[in-house]
Formats: structure tokens, C-alpha cells, sequence
């Protein structure tokens, strides 16, 4: 979902921030010769300094970019990914209830869109083969995006109070437009 990654992209970036306060330049300044060396495993093949070099260059360019980074949008992003994780927790936690159009078939998903239960009325054993089909799949399918209706409310709101609805509705907009 494009949900999590916006806020997993954000907590990497505080994270990376983080790291590369901690560890300044290492990486990117120390010369090949003075690295400590890389053993060589059943399961790990020896870097090459190409690696090593683009990953000094990778670096250099967060820190670059980490600049522009004050320690209040890091801060901010941080309760942003904690209230992320509640919501998550909050979302496993919700039943989201539908019925076939009949009433005789009850799906139950959780508020993360995983199928949780189907209940079938004992008299519903009495329709064809393709009646039950359709109701439980029409059922299904509804109870499915009910689950991510609701989800997605419950994203737009923790992304409102963070500031971030425009981002948020931008980027529904963009994945609208190139899925039609």
C-alpha cells in the first residue's frame, strides 16, 4: 500500500540521518587500503571497491540531502511513524463485517483487508452450486473494500493531523490516473 512506504520512507530517512550523524564519514573518507578486511564466506562473496566506492557516493549524497533536514521534521517524523505502528496495531484489531445480499452469508475482514471469517446460514445449502458462488464471492469482494475504505480513512485522518492530506491525496490522484 502506498500508505506504508510514504511513512517507511520517511522513517528511513530519519534513521539514516541518525546513522550518519553516528558514523560521519567512515565510509566515504576512508581511503580502500585502510578498511578492515572482508572475509570472504560460504554465503557472502568479497565486495568489490566499486561497491564500497559507490556506497561512500550514496552516502555523500544523503548527507547532502539530511542538510535540508531540521530536527523538528525529524522529530515529526518519528511521531508520525509511531502513531503508524498504533494504527496498524488499531487496524488488526478491527472486524469489518458484510452480508450477501440475501442476509444467509456473513464474511468478517480486519481492518487490514485479511479475511478473518464466513459464516453460511444453514438454508443457504439449499441454493445451486453457482447461487452460492456468486453470493459469497459478491460478499467477499464487498466486505474487501469496505476493509480499505475503512483503512483508508483511518490513513487520511492520522495523515491530516500530521500536516499531510495534500501529500496524501496527491499521491491517490497520481495512482488513479495510472491505473486508468
Amino acid at each position: 500500500t502506498f500508505f506504508i512506504s510514504a511513512s517507511c520512507l520517511i522513517a528511513m530517512a530519519a534513521l539514516l540521518a541518525v546513522a550518519l550523524a553516528l558514523v560521519p564519514s567512515y565510509v566515504a573518507a576512508a581511503p580502500t587500503a585502510a578498511r578492515p578486511p572482508m572475509r570472504h564466506t560460504a554465503f557472502a562473496r568479497r565486495a568489490q571497491p566499486a561497491m564500497i566506492g559507490n556506497l561512500g557516493d550514496s552516502l555523500k549524497k544523503a548527507q547532502e540531502m539530511m542538510k535540508n533536514v531540521s530536527p523538528e521534521k525529524i522529530k515529526k517524523a518519528q511521531e508520525l511513524s509511531i502513531k503508524m505502528q498504533e494504527l496498524q496495531k488499531e487496524l488488526a484489531a478491527t472486524e469489518i463485517e458484510c452480508k450477501s445480499a440475501d442476509g444467509k452469508i456473513t464474511v468478517v475482514y480486519s481492518g487490514q483487508s485479511v479475511p478473518m471469517s464466513v459464516k453460511v446460514e444453514p438454508d443457504v445449502m439449499s441454493s445451486s452450486a453457482e447461487e452460492l458462488s456468486e453470493s459469497l464471492s459478491n460478499a467477499l469482494r464487498q466486505a474487501f473494500v469496505n476493509s480499505r475504505k475503512h483503512a483508508d480513512s483511518r490513513m487520511m485522518q492520522l495523515y491530516e493531523e500530521a500536516g499531510l492530506g495534500d501529500l496524501l491525496r496527491m499521491q491517490a490522484q497520481q495512482q488513479g490516473g495510472a491505473q486508468e
